[in-house]
């Protein structure tokens, strides 16, 4: 729900250069953001943001109707029961066409609007449009399938119950905007979704379904009349509702200030500040956006600096903009670094927020703020389905389809300053401060959890019980009708390759945005040698403290000075065991180029950093724990591989953690940050001629130790086995995984084929086995998998796992293991064209984003394969044969060579 933080370009240096970058960047985002409108004699507004990148195309359809419209889970509800047919479209038709188009949908309910998103290939976008435009007048609502949508929807609830920040926050709106609609969860409460009919549901559709109500949003590789043309074609025909529809309700602000506790089983309590602001629809967040970079949004920012780098009182502290459209809420995350804690942090929290009551933001906090905006907004740009979904939104919420060119503009420092200053004073008032927190349970709540879950299992099982589907799932109807079109021509980049003096591996690829623009973004990506499998078994989670470590201060800068040295030209700085991602904007290469240099050679790894990061670890690691959809596939990953490293976790465990000295972490940090083995890939605004010298420079002068091999034991054959890890949550996820091939086995393409049909592959799982299963059945609201998870130097897992109410275990167990022994022996020839022309239309994707060009560079190096790898890549799926795949499937998918990880309130 978090509006990205995106901006102007400014200029940090001599006062004569502000003027020029100003109308550069202003000039430059109007371009990037410059959308074509038009509207409809029936009112359907259209919003083109042509974007050649890639050949793909973003379609999204937007209606201004939410949760605050109903308050029952009508509206979520509906958002679902759009995918399951019209007169014309079976439901299975939209999951089968968007597959057989290698196309994802998805979409998505908020308080505030509804959307549909489809992500299509630039050949297939206008076969698209006649299914979103046959789903706004003539939705079936079978009752039949209803009640098996009703039980997944029943299950999304539970799940969202189950995450405890967002079910923290849904609480506070509750208490909050009381005498608002926003106080409705977007989901709804079970009691009234068991409740509702097929004629609830038509009579809010038709109302609200309706082109004079929507907004379709194109992004991508697409001609804006040619995309008017047909969309007057599909659309043009549906009438407009000419109803009149409430939008905006008003808020009755008091003072007054609420406080919500949840107690649940976890290690880690989580607090969250929350005053309420202006909304979209006013078109404040730009303010907004600032305060929050300022406050709490990067290492940076002003509480994070205080609360976790000098006085250690939390371990990580975030800010963010809920961006509800009539009224929003500021919201500032901490996480403590324990109880006792809470109360000080309050008092602290509340003293810092006074500060910026009463005197403007410095000069250094604005232009940080403004540097990093700038770089949000050139990121933004690189994502089709990102700028649509923003572009939707602010329509919306303010009917100004040049939000994004405009943003930002127009506003001088002191204007800003100013505006930051009156935001703060008028809202972030003290006494209207809302505050709420996740606390561990007592053994007392933890009992009366409990009764409480089963008691709630109990009402569920006996009003879902008697919700029953009769029918089989309806094949595919109007699928065969449409025929894919071919791929269109990409020339896949291809880098310049060189090795600097210190043996570095670099890839270099000038590009260029398609405005031309000449202050466009740089990213690196440096891969080295050694990852985090490297770390010996009794100390999992060193290279992640080493990791964290390196942005920890360095010889010249401190740990403070650093994170503002990065975001005073609006570095982005990412550091994984393994890797270090580097994105900033093209005039600042230089400057980036000399800080990542320090950061690899001159950590000092100072004793109260290490202590820092050691508390932020632990705190991750509880965190880590109290995630059962995280944690399950740890588990299934120790069951499948053993002692082997694969097995190991990336974050480590709390004693080894706990127990690393600074000599050791210093040995390790000379050890593996090295450039032996390693790989530099940068891709984006630069000249090869003139970065090349600078790399050698700067970069060439970094030397390391020759990094060790990693031994790799033998991997020994998985036998059937169950393992249950109790912790009390809504729901019990069921896991299962096996050992599969390595990134280059002989029969790594055959898994990846049957992939997409059988887990979702590529393009996401609406398609697949496992999710027409939950089609059927209702069991779950999501499910999914890999054949080929984590595969790499070392084979990779089969893994599957779904999450399902505890009284349906055993139901959901049976119902999987059926699917997975069924194997491919019914996948067809035309399922495998499908799977061929997905992962194909796929293969651009690795070449969407700067970030994404330079992984793919140094992927393909890592396994050895060529710079051609993707243009002979086609043929290479097209010589796998049918009964290859069948026989191989038979070899590697055997529920009885699986392990069942059962997490919840399973016994132990």
């Amino acid at each position: 729900m978090k509006i990205k933080h995106i901006v102007t370009l400014l200029s940090l240096f001599l006062p004569v250069n502000l003027a020029f970058a100003r109308s550069q960047g202003d000039t430059q985002q109007k371009k990037r953001f410059s959308v074509v409108k038009k509207c409809l004699d029936n009112g359907l507004t259209i919003l083109v943001l042509p974007k050649y990148e890639i050949p793909k195309v973003s379609l999204q359809l937007w209606y201004k109707v939410g949760s605050k419209n109903e308050g029952a889970g009508i509206a979520h509800l509906i958002e679902h029961m759009i995918f399951k047919g019209t007169e014309k479209l079976s439901e299975s038709d939209i999951n089968a066409l968007t597959y057989k188009l290698s196309s994802s949908c998805n979409a998505f309910t908020a308080q505030d609007y509804t959307g549909y998103l489809f992500d299509v290939p630039s050949q297939n976008w206008q076969q698209i449009l006649p299914v979103m435009a046959d789903c706004m007048s003539n939705c079936a609502f079978k009752q039949d399938l209803l009640n098996s949508e009703l039980k997944a929807v029943i299950q999304e609830l539970r799940m969202r119950n189950d995450n405890y920040f967002m079910a923290l926050v849904e609480q506070m709106l509750g208490a909050i905007f009381a005498d608002h609609p926003y106080h409705y969860p977007v989901i709804g409460y079970k009691q009234d979704l068991w409740c509702l009919t097929q004629q609830d549901l038509r009579a809010f559709y038709e109302r609200f379904y309706a082109p004079d109500n929507a907004i379709l949003v194109v992004v991508g590789d697409v001609d804006p009349e040619q995309v008017f043309a047909k969309a007057k074609e599909a659309f043009g025909a549906i009438p407009a509702a000419n109803r009149k529809i409430q939008h905006r309700w008003p808020h009755a602000r008091d003072i007054a200030a609420h406080n919500v506790t949840l107690y649940r089983d976890v290690q880690q309590p989580l607090m969250v500040f929350a005053w309420e602001v202006p909304g979209v629809s006013q078109g404040d967040q730009y303010h907004l956006d600032l305060l929050s970079l300022i406050l709490g949004s990067g290492r940076g920012a002003h509480l994070y600096r205080l609360l976790v780098t000098e006085l250690g009182l939390a371990t990580d502290v975030q800010s963010m903009t809920y961006d509800l459209f009539d009224q929003g809420l500021f919201l500032l995350y901490i996480q403590p670094k324990g109880l006792e804690q809470i109360e000080q942090i309050k008092t602290i929290v509340l003293r810092e927020i006074e500060k910026y009551r009463t005197t403007l933001v410095t000069d250094a906090e604005l232009n940080r703020a403004k540097r990093k905006t700038e770089m949000g907004l050139v990121t933004l740009a690189e994502s089709n389905q990102q700028i649509a979904g923003l572009i939707g939104k602010l329509y919306a919420a303010t009917g100004d389809e040049n939000y994004l060119a405009t943003y930002a503009q127009g506003t001088n420092d002191a204007q800003l300053k100013q505006g930051i200053l009156d935001l703060c004073r008028d809202y972030l008032v003290p006494s209207l401060m809302h505050t709420g927190s996740v606390l561990p349970f007592t053994p007392a709540d933890k009992q009366l959890w409990q009764e409480q879950q089963k008691l709630s299992e109990a009402a569920d099982a006996q009003i879902l019980d008697a919700i029953v589907r009769e029918t089989e799932v309806e094949g595919p109807r109007y699928t065969a009708q449409v025929v894919a079109g071919k791929p269109q021509p990409f020339t896949y980049p291809k880098p310049q390759r060189h090795v600097l003096r210190n043996g570095l591996k670099l890839f270099l690829y000038p590009k260029r945005d398609q405005t031309g623009s000449v202050a466009g973004k740089i990213d690196l990506v440096l891969d080295l040698k050694t990852k985090h499998y490297f770390d010996a078994p009794n100390q999992q989670g060193l290279s992640a403290m080493v990791a964290n470590l390196l942005q920890e201060g360095t010889k010249k800068y401190s740990a403070t000075e650093l994170a503002l040295e990065l975001e005073r030209f609006g570095m982005q700085l990412s550091i994984t065991p393994g890797q270090i991602c580097m994105s900033m904007l093209g005039g600042d290469i230089e400057q980036g180029l000399s800080l990542l240099f320090q950061v690899l050679t001159e950590s000092t790894m100072e004793p109260a950093a290490l202590e820092r990061v050691r508390q932020q670890m632990l705190a991750e690691i509880k965190i880590f724990w109290d995630n059962p959809s995280g944690f399950a596939g740890q588990l299934v990953r120790q069951a499948v591989y053993g002692k082997h490293p694969y097995a190991q976790n990336i974050i480590g465990d709390a004693a080894s953690v706990g127990s690393f000295t600074r000599e050791q972490v210093l040995e390790a940090y000379h050890a593996i940050i090295s450039p032996d083995g390693g790989r530099l890939a940068i891709v984006g605004d630069f000249d090869p001629a003139l970065l090349i010298p600078l790399l050698e420079k700067i970069i060439g002068s970094w030397h390391g130790p020759q990094v060790r091999d990693v031994q790799f034991p033998a991997l020994t054959p998985v036998t059937p086995q169950e393992t249950n890890y109790p912790i009390d949550r809504d729901q019990v996820v069921l896991a299962y995984g096996g050992l599969s091939v390595a990134r280059l086995d002989p029969d790594y393409d055959a898994l990846l084929l049957f992939d997409q049909i059988f887990a979702g592959g590529v393009l996401g799982g609406m398609n697949s086995r496992l999710f027409e299963l939950r089609e059927r059945t209702g069991l779950f609201y999501t499910v999914g998998g890999s054949l080929l998870a984590g595969a790499g130097p070392q084979p990779g897992m089969v893994f599957v796992g779904t999450l399902v109410s505890g009284n349906r275990l055993a139901e959901a167990e049976k119902a999987l293991e059926g699917v997975i022994s069924a194997g491919a022996a019914s996948f067809t020839l035309d399922e495998l064209d499908e799977a061929r022309r997905a992962i194909v239309n796929s293969l651009v994707d690795g070449f969407e984003s700067g970030c994404q060009t330079a992984s793919t560079f140094v992927t393909l190096d890592r396994y050895g394969l060529p710079d051609d790898y993707f243009d002979k890549r086609p043929e290479q799926l097209y010589a796998v044969s049918l009964e290859h795949i069948k026989e191989t499937v038979a070899r590697r998918l055997d529920v009885h060579h699986l392990r069942k990880i059962r997490v919840g309130r399973v016994p132990a």
